[in-house]
């Protein structure tokens, strides 16, 4: 704050800090300690024009001393390493939709629309955020942060509502997109308004981060807004967002979460399971946070196998091995979430459940490959996926360059 010359008044408006987001390499190190090889790699990203940005707000949650690594799981998040960014390099000189993971671009009826279920479908008005997050799925489609350019045309969105509208068999609408609450009030009032009155839509979630990156965002009028759009019995609204660490467990985050409960939205977790946070009982620590604060886990994501983000990757033996050893410790409203594989082009897929998936092979390297099978199975005729985990041995050697001790992990080679 102090930095950037703001006041407390400024500090707590969130107009000033999407005002000042953090762009350039320059902006970044005027406000938080960087390592070399950091610098280094923000330095080529800006030159290659890949997009990073952190708020002002979540640059504060940052470190001072990186050397501590005390606040890995948090600087990951906005950092790009130079892995991602020689990757990003790469497939911007050519198609950036080999990004595509979810294969998205081919379940789009039209644009800002996808849909991977029959009752759900995901619209996208509004093409970035106000942060990059480096792990992002969508990083294939997202413009810089807050690119002038990012809010879908008129006549496309009025499209993408329209299809809504003759479609009845959705009942649930995920905005998202980008993040739709870096909007300004009218025009995320009027998407939102739409969306409400289109009778059949039985719950509206809304997909942000806006709470992590900038709770001063989530002020008394949009909450009232928000809380305004439920009809009890009839329809509800849902916060969905992604809290990675308890650093990102602020007071400001507490009193943003706590303004939409007082309104009856629910707020719910879906926690990306990367390698920083996949210590032993960094999520159990996390979710007995979040249930204090009246947040609710909802999902756990292991890591798409993405080539740019294989440094957040985590094996699914870790997932499955803190589902029995650490989470099931906790009381039962603390592990609510359910450990997922988002498979491309077909959905979630419960890894609880051996029954959705099969070990097929281990590679030489020791790398696991599992065939994925579509929760359509048995009901209709699909294409199972298989893709290829990380291998074991090559995470615990970095847990352990981390001061990790490999004895606390040591069941893991019995999970699959």
């Amino acid at each position: 704050m102090r930095t950037l010359g703001a006041d407390d008044a400024q500090w707590n408006d969130w107009h000033w800090h999407m005002q000042n987001i953090l762009k350039t390499p320059d902006d970044i190190k005027k406000c938080a300690t960087l390592l070399p090889d950091e610098e280094s790699a923000l330095r080529m990203a800006y030159h290659n024009t890949i997009p990073f940005a952190i708020t002002p707000y979540y640059a504060s949650l940052l470190d001072d001393d990186p050397q501590a690594q005390r606040d890995l799981a948090v600087r990951a998040q906005v950092i790009p390493g130079m892995e991602y960014v020689q990757e990003m390099r790469k497939y911007a000189q050519g198609d950036a939709q080999s990004l595509d993971f979810m294969r998205e671009a081919d379940t789009s009826p039209v644009d800002c629309i996808t849909r991977r279920y029959p009752r759900v479908v995901i619209l996208k008005p509004f093409n970035t955020c106000p942060q990059i997050c480096v792990y992002c799925q969508r990083n294939w489609e997202i413009k810089p942060a807050m690119a002038p350019n990012a809010m879908a045309r008129k006549d496309v969105l009025d499209r993408a509502l329209q299809w809504i509208r003759t479609h009845p068999a959705i009942k649930e609408v995920l905005v998202t997109g980008g993040d739709p609450l870096a909007l300004g009030d009218s025009v995320l009032m009027r998407i939102l308004q739409a969306v409400a009155a289109i009778d059949h839509v039985e719950c509206i979630r809304i997909g942000t981060r806006i709470p992590v990156t900038l709770p001063m965002r989530i002020t008394d009028d949009l909450a009232r807004f928000l809380g305004s759009l439920r009809q009890p019995g009839r329809r509800e609204v849902c916060v969905m967002t992604h809290v990675e660490h308890v650093a990102e467990v602020t007071p400001e985050f507490v009193a943003a979460v706590n303004r939409l409960k007082t309104n009856g939205v629910s707020v719910y977790n879906q926690l990306v399971y990367t390698f920083y946070v996949s210590r032993k009982f960094e999520a159990a620590a996390l979710r007995t946070l979040l249930r204090k604060c009246g947040v609710d886990p909802y999902y756990t994501f292991v890591m798409k196998g993405k080539k740019e983000t294989d440094a957040f990757r985590v094996p699914m033996a870790r997932i499955l091995q803190e589902q029995q050893e650490e989470a099931r410790l906790l009381p039962g409203l603390h592990r609510t979430d359910a450990p997922v594989f988002n498979v491309p082009g077909l959905g979630k897929n419960y890894v609880r459940a051996l029954q959705n998936r099969d070990l097929v092979a281990i590679k030489e390297d020791g790398a696991r490959v599992y065939e994925f099978h579509p929760w359509e199975k048995n009901i209709v005729e699909r294409e199972s996926y298989v893709g290829e985990d990380i291998p074991i041995l090559e995470y615990l050697a970095k847990l352990q360059a981390l001061g990790e001790n490999l004895q606390d992990y040591a069941s893991i080679w019995y999970y699959y």
